[in-house]
């Protein structure tokens, strides 16, 4: 024989061997008169090993020769030689099966904690393996049914059809609705799973509630259907943001804040409008608000600049009874509270105190607000916008604003403009106040080409809200339907000059020509007011932005502070 041992059936002579692998089976616990014989023409010595022995691979080590073995009724099976050899392949064969067995364990535990049903048979259909989840699904169990057939789970009326012979007759994947005997219908999905020949080796089945999957279907509809309509509001609400009449959005600048109020007004984020003094920094809010998930709640406004500094605290955050002398008996809400559901408008934020803002600072971090003498903490659900004419940046730096406090307000940051540096919203704003006007005088005036070209040329360092009392003054005062230049020039601020008045006399970087325009008008207001102060206050920006431009340009000595 090409092999090194043999295991042969005894006789006079020995006629039978087996091979090497039924060997090893019957060692691993098979059947020895199930194992398939090879016919042997030779003779071979034996010694005994006896049957009560329990670990023959132990007895055959005592040996110095081959070793007959028995399995029962002192019936002689087999016989060994070169029994090294055959040791050395039993434990190489047996450390491979250990290797193996951990793995399938390893395998076995993953599947028997997944959530879903698996079911493996082999190519044949014999189920091989279930796991706890299939058993349960089923209604089996593993041990009644390993090693059976699949049809066999027919024939008990487990399940209505199997899944696996389909995939065992088309070789591909498969999926069917399948009835259990509880009368549940699941969806049952058939894999094979191929050796490296490309033939069948397993065949892994699944399945899903049937019920299960047509609840996701339905909470997916839901949800496809919530946002749907959340993506129609939002369409309703930026189409509210375009058209509304009373908003002008003509310049580039304007627009791109339109933009950003589409976008921003469906949501709670904070905002921050910063802008000069009459750019229409209370007409944005208004608008976001308006356009807002919250516009059927109320809108709080509050002016940080006009209501005494002693007094804010309280209108802000109420009070308890007693908590103050002059307070009411009765207590109060404060603004923040009253607005609970709806928005709170800081207008003029740079004007609260020091002291205040870390209350308000609280306030933003955890959205709860504690009245005046009282130790409960009330919680107030509410979207904040702030606004301000100052540099809140500069007034951190300088000490006058919190650096926290400006970071929670300026989560949403919204600049306007002033109406000299968007000349493309004059005209239209000037016929929107037109018209309104008009209509609350019971005047049909007009504006002539001279005054569209003078208003348009005009500087407005109050922005729009001089451009609207202009022409409200222009529709009382006016003698007759048409409103021309002298009566335009008579309600005009005769101290501010017109942008008409500048000649281009080379082309130059529109930066450059902004900056030299700049200089011009802070120049000229300084010269005919002698102050940067009041310079400031007719042009719209702060004292610190006139001393600056006016140093930049080397071409005044004009102190950093004056009267």
């Amino acid at each position: 024989m090409a092999s090194k041992w043999k295991f042969v059936l005894l006789g006079n002579p020995v006629k039978k061997v087996f091979r090497k692998t039924d060997l090893l089976q019957f060692f691993l616990g098979s059947d020895m008169r199930q194992i398939r014989l090879m016919d042997l023409d030779c003779h071979v010595d034996f010694a005994l090993v006896e049957e009560n022995n329990e670990d023959p691979l132990e007895a055959l080590e005592s040996k110095e020769r081959d070793i007959a073995v028995y399995t029962c009724n002192g019936e002689i099976l087999g016989v060994i030689d070169n029994y090294k050899a055959f040791k050395e392949y039993f434990l190489t064969a047996n450390r491979q099966l250990w290797q193996k067995n951990m793995k399938l364990k390893f395998y076995r535990e993953i599947l028997n904690v997944m959530e879903d049903d698996i079911f493996i048979t082999d190519e044949y259909g014999f189920i091989q393996y279930m796991n706890p989840r299939g058993e349960q699904v089923c209604q089996i169990k593993l041990e009644d049914y390993i090693g059976r057939h699949v049809t066999d789970l027919e024939k008990d009326g487990v399940v209505s059809k199997s899944i696996t012979m389909e995939v065992l007759s088309s070789g591909k994947r498969a999926e069917k609705a399948v009835k259990l005997s509880s009368g549940r219908l699941i969806m049952a999905i058939g894999l094979p799973i191929f050796d490296q020949k490309g033939h069948i080796k397993y065949v892994l089945s699944t399945s899903k509630d049937v019920k299960e999957i047509n609840e996701l279907l339905e909470k997916l509809a839901t949800m496809v259907q919530e946002l749907d309509i959340q993506k129609r509001e939002l369409d309703i609400l930026r189409e509210r943001v375009a058209n509304r009449k009373e908003y002008v959005f003509e310049s580039a600048p304007m627009k791109q804040v339109q933009k950003i109020v589409s976008k921003v007004a469906p949501t709670d984020v904070t905002i921050l409008i910063e802008g000069n003094s009459g750019t229409g920094k209370e007409v944005v809010a208004d608008l976001i608000y308006q356009c807002s998930n919250r516009h059927n709640k109320p809108m709080v406004k509050i002016n940080c600049g006009l209501i005494p500094k002693d007094l804010l605290e309280s209108e802000l955050f109420g009070y308890e009874p007693g908590a103050f002398t002059g307070a009411g008996k009765h207590g109060k809400p404060g603004k923040i509270e009253i607005a609970n559901g709806g928005t709170i408008f800081f207008d003029e934020i740079g004007e609260m105190p020091l002291a205040l803002q870390v209350k308000l600072l609280e306030f933003l971090q955890d959205r709860t607000i504690t009245r005046i003498g009282s130790v409960e903490r009330i919680p107030v659900d509410v979207r904040v916008i702030a606004a301000t004419n100052r540099t809140l940046l500069d007034m951190v730096q300088d000490g006058g604003f919190r650096g926290d406090l400006y970071y929670r307000l300026n989560v949403m940051p919204i600049k306007l403009l002033p109406l000299a540096e968007r000349r493309e919203d004059i005209l239209p704003l000037a016929h929107k106040f037109l018209h309104k006007f008009n209509l609350q005088y019971h005047t049909e005036k007009r504006l002539d080409d001279e005054v569209r070209s003078g208003l348009y040329k005009y500087a407005w360092p109050g922005n729009v809200r001089e451009l609207m009392h202009v022409i409200e003054r222009l529709v009382i005062t006016a003698d007759g339907d048409t409103i021309d230049l002298k009566a335009f020039h008579e309600v005009i601020n005769p101290e501010v000059g017109f942008v008409g008045n500048i000649i281009c006399t080379e082309i130059m970087p529109l930066r450059e020509a902004k900056a030299e325009l700049e200089h011009i008008l802070v120049k000229s207001a300084y010269e005919k007011l002698g102050s940067s102060y009041k310079a400031a206050k007719v042009l719209g920006i702060n004292q610190s932005t006139v001393v600056r431009i006016l140093k930049r340009s080397k071409e005044s000595d004009a102190p950093a502070h004056d009267e």
